[in-house]
């Protein structure tokens, strides 16, 4: 099987697309979908441990290679 994936604005109700010659006499199937922008969902923590993380320090700063103990 083969697949052609487009992406197109549609300005009217008539879409042109050119296939591969690979397609020339061969049955195809057309599955025409709206692309639209999804909404990101809001992450929530369980409520298990929702409220009970403290963060002490400052978390976006590294840890200096010396305390990471690797191999070398």
């Amino acid at each position: 099987m083969q697949v052609q994936r487009l992406f197109e604005k549609v300005n009217n109700r008539n879409l042109l697309i050119e296939l591969p010659e690979s397609f020339i006499n061969h049955q195809v199937e057309v599955i025409v979908l709206t692309v639209d922008d999804e909404k990101l969902k809001s992450r929530r923590p369980h409520p298990a441990i929702a409220g009970k993380i403290q963060i002490c320090g400052d978390i976006f700063e590294s840890t200096p290679e010396s305390y990471w103990d690797l191999p070398r």
